[in-house]
């Protein structure tokens, strides 16, 4: 008979920022690896510790003793310390598919430094699983992956349910949608079942006969593993001695101090592949009863999603690609400084950070966090878009402005630019004069062309004479007053990957008194849309014939949850606009196109009842809360901006409101056109396809999920950038999109006060709406359409001349794909090779073309085979390419 062995892998998982902020928890980290340093030296049985899968908790320890770098370095070189893979314990569904990769790869070049890194996927409280974990582990060379959530149901505490649902075993197959499998491994009974081991024989006893039998009835093999560790948890300093009294106390089990990869592979070796069921795609935990998925992450704390969407798509889409075009002004591509960038990003991405479910204080400092990270992307852009103007060729008659541009695919795009002009420096007048001297300047605005003299329409809004300055690279400071003018333009076709040089003329400033006609619709070539009196619009693709009417009503229910999970409000009382008689006007018509505004009244409760307070006094858990919503009620004011562009085939939607309410959530309600059984929705690496209706099992009403970028139902496409929280009803024929939710507490195991978590500011939320009558949007460009659609431009003016070399325009996306690709990245690698990666959302193999060859990649950087100009590439798979 084969002897059972008992894993026993000592650990802490490190919630770096949770229920006390970030430098109370640093303290009891030092006090812990302290520990944990002296246990190790000891060599006494106890033999490894592992570091929690993330290498910011060792970061975060030699901030405070750097002198320790050199001993943590041997401690992990002798596989005492394990450490790795990752930089920190991400959000899956909450950051992009590139954020995952440079947390990965950032991880394993720190860890790398040190000696070794720990191999295997670790997951232990991701709040769910994108589906693509497979094969972002098997390219980066892991076949194992440890997880805590996804497939067994949790409740209060994070107790773990057994149930007719749950994982058979806790070792399965895992499957990405692109065949990559790994082999699962399910903390199922959390990574706290082997934590306090006793040492007393009595309590030993008590202890082990449960532990055990908790573990075989979920073991497919004769090895099991428990965790001696949890939250912030102190390292067990007599767990030898407790080692020793369990061997005496059971001989016939092998209890062995191990760590994962010791562990894995002896899991590997009795493992019995015909006796494991395989999972297939994301772990959202759809088995369930639906009320511990944590999926209301998504719109906790709304503010966060929208900063740390922002500032991934300025790193993605500007400071990386900006960058590899500067090499060619000769600017070296600044490695180190988005490094610093990244990191200081992926702070604000722990899963306990950027989910919004922790203290005031922890938030309060992401906000600054987010500051930061947006000043160093920014100074990233602006350094390498300014050396490229100046070795530009251009014109000399007007002002030339370059438009960057790296959404994947050609397009026309909506831009805003501050323009300087009659600059007069300090050293030419003195200042307390140039302002009267702008002044006698004739009032001016400009005329926009392109590099062969098309006209671009261009709106102008003068600022006035402001201050400004130069920093030289070899001189001191360079004060001036100039005339400054908002222009608001379009620029059709820009390059895929590229930049794009126009001019502006200044003309003589004509009057332009027109009255607005008050006529609510908007039309162009593709779209028109219609404004009915109660604020919602009707929206008609003029190409496909497509319509939907009733678009737009905004719906307000209580919430009695907290910033894990919605509950509503006992009375169920939600109130929406479909019968208001909101302030409708044209904001604008001009060149570009035209604006309509709507402004929504409506009367809502103040807060919950005031029994709310006593439920979470009482700790009662959110599924069985009841209060009611208040019966004092205030006015909300909701102001919506519909933007249809002269070029646009979207409709853009731009939503303004100050929240002073409690306990609430508000969403805007988007018909379809037509009903369905499943939608599809952006996710990571991929377009998911998800069922409508929950299973038997899932009793919670709401049946909310995450997106990324979009999501899509019927014949209504719905993109945008943090606001990745929405719910398509069971018939598909309406989309719920959650622009906030406001709630008074963390939640979980205890009374955790987090008012701010109200929300009590201005929240301005942005999306598009897209009709189509495609019923499957994976197989067409859309996903590309949207990913082009939500990256950002970034225009600047010319202000230097050096050596002229580069073109007025160029594209630098010397490759063709067909519909179903989705760019990715396009950035350097460590030894300056480009990389571009791309993604297929489509189900048939589709072919990949390339100018120059390039090597085939993983998402490490790291190439097999010879270089190749054309690539088929999978359904479904991540593919890198790294020139040559």
């Amino acid at each position: 008979m084969t002897r059972k062995k008992a894993h026993i892998i000592s650990h802490s998982h490190w919630d770096r920022e949770w229920f006390l902020p970030l430098e109370s928890l640093r303290f009891r980290l030092v006090t812990l690896m302290d520990e944990v340093e002296a246990l190790l030296d000891k060599e006494n049985g106890f033999n490894h510790f592992h570091m929690d899968g993330q290498m910011i908790m060792l970061e975060d320890y030699l901030a405070v003793k750097p002198a320790k770098k050199e001993k943590m370095k041997q401690l992990v070189s002798e596989g005492k310390l394990r450490i790795g893979p990752w930089y920190m314990l991400q959000d899956a569904f909450l950051t992009s598919g590139e954020a995952n990769i440079r947390n990965l790869q950032y991880g394993l070049e720190m860890a790398e430094e040190f000696g070794q890194v720990e191999k295997i996927g670790y997951f232990p409280d991701t709040f769910g699983l994108y589906g693509q974990v497979p094969q972002l582990m098997r390219q980066a060379g892991f076949d194992t992956v440890v997880f805590g959530r996804g497939v067994n149901p949790t409740g209060f505490n994070n107790q773990v349910f057994d149930s007719a649902f749950a994982s058979k075993y806790s070792e399965m197959f895992w499957e990405s949608p692109d065949g990559s499998k790994v082999l699962g491994i399910l903390l199922a009974n959390w990574y706290s079942n082997g934590n306090e081991i006793p040492v007393d024989k009595e309590e030993a006893k008590d202890f082990w006969d449960k532990k055990l039998a908790d573990v075989e009835r979920f073991a497919s093999t004769d090895d099991w593993l428990f965790m001696n560790g949890c939250d912030h948890q102190p390292v067990q300093i007599d767990l030898a001695e407790a080692l020793e009294v369990a061997r005496e106390l059971y001989p016939d089990v092998d209890f062995i101090h191990s760590h994962f990869e010791k562990y894995q592979d002896a899991v590997k070796a009795g493992l019995k592949p015909e006796k494991l069921q395989t999972v297939h795609g994301e772990l959202t935990s759809q088995q369930s009863d639906g009320w511990s998925t944590l999926a209301n992450t998504a719109s906790s704390r709304i503010y966060l999603k929208q900063a740390n969407a922002k500032i991934e798509r300025l790193l993605e889409r500007l400071a990386e690609p900006i960058s590899v075009m500067a090499t060619e002004a000769g600017v070296s591509y600044p490695h180190e400084y988005l490094a610093f960038a990244w990191k200081l990003l992926m702070e604000n991405q722990i899963h306990d950070s950027i989910t919004g479910c922790s203290l005031d204080e922890v938030h309060r400092e992401m906000e600054a966090r987010f500051e930061k990270v947006e000043q160093r992307a920014m100074a990233i852009i602006q350094n390498a878009a300014q050396k490229i103007a100046e070795q530009i060729a251009t014109n000399d008659a007007g002002i030339p402005i370059t438009v960057f541009h790296a959404g994947g695919m050609e397009a026309t795009r909506t831009v805003e630019l501050e323009l300087e002009t009659d600059a007069i420096h300090f050293s030419d007048m003195h200042f307390e004069l140039i302002p009267d001297e702008l002044a006698k300047l004739p009032e001016q605005s400009f005329r926009l062309e392109t590099k062969d003299g098309k006209e671009i329409p261009v709106i102008v809004e003068s600022l006035g004479t402001r201050f400004n300055y130069n920093l030289p690279e070899r001189k001191f400071r360079d004060s001036y007053f100039a005339r400054k003018y908002k222009l608001t333009f379009v620029v059709e076709n820009l390059p895929a990957v590229g930049y794009e040089t126009i001019y502006a003329y200044p003309v003589h400033l004509e009057d332009n008194n027109t009255e607005i006609a008050q006529d609510f619709q908007l039309e162009n070539r593709y779209l028109k849309v219609e404004v009915a009196p109660n604020g919602t619009y009707t929206i008609l693709d003029k190409q496909t014939a497509v319509e939907i009417a009733g678009v737009g009503a905004y719906e307000d229910a209580g919430d009695i949850g907290n910033e894990y999970m919605f509950k509503e409000t006992g009375d169920n009382l939600r109130l929406n606009t479909l019968d208001s008689t909101p302030f409708i006007r044209v904001l604008r018509e001009d060149e570009l196109g035209k604006t309509i505004e709507i402004k929504h009244e409506i009367e809502i409760p103040v807060s919950a009842s005031k029994a709310f307070a006593e439920e979470k006094r009482r700790l009662v858990w959110h599924p069985d809360r009841k209060s009611d919503r208040s019966e004092n009620h205030t006015t909300f004011r909701i102001t919506t901006e519909l933007t249809l562009n002269k070029q646009d085939k979207q409709l853009n939607i731009r939503i303004n409101f100050v929240n002073s309410v409690d306990d609430h959530r508000l969403r805007v309600i988007l018909p379809t056109g037509k009903q369905t059984e499943t939608h599809q929705a952006g996710s990571v690496f991929e377009v998911v396809t998800r069922a409508n209706k929950q299973v038997k099992e899932w009793t919670n009403p709401a049946k909310d999920n995450r997106k990324q970028g979009f999501v899509a139902s019927g014949n209504m496409v719905v993109a945008s950038l943090g606001l990745p929280e929405y719910e398509v009803s069971e018939q598909g024929d309406s989309i719920e999109l959650t622009l906030l939710r406001a709630v008074s507490e963390i939640g979980d195991w205890g009374d955790f006060p987090a008012y701010e978590a109200e929300c009590h500011r201005e929240i301005t939320a942005e999306f598009h709406l897209i009709l189509t009558d495609e019923p499957d949007v994976a197989n067409t460009a859309i996903p590309a359409q949207v990913n082009a659609l939500l990256s950002p431009v970034f225009a600047i003016q010319h202000t230097s001349k050096k050596e002229k070399v580069l073109p007025e325009t160029k594209d630098f996306a010397k490759w063709k794909t067909a519909d179903g690709f989705v760019f990715s990245a396009w950035k350097l690698a460590k030894d300056n090779q480009p990389i571009i990666r791309f993604y297929q959302t489509s189900s048939e193999p589709k072919l990949l073309n390339t100018v120059n060859p390039w090597r085939k990649s993983t998402i490490l950087e790291e190439t097999s085979g010879d270089a190749e100009s054309q690539f088929t590439v999978l359904p479904n798979e991540i593919i890198t390419l790294k020139g040559v």
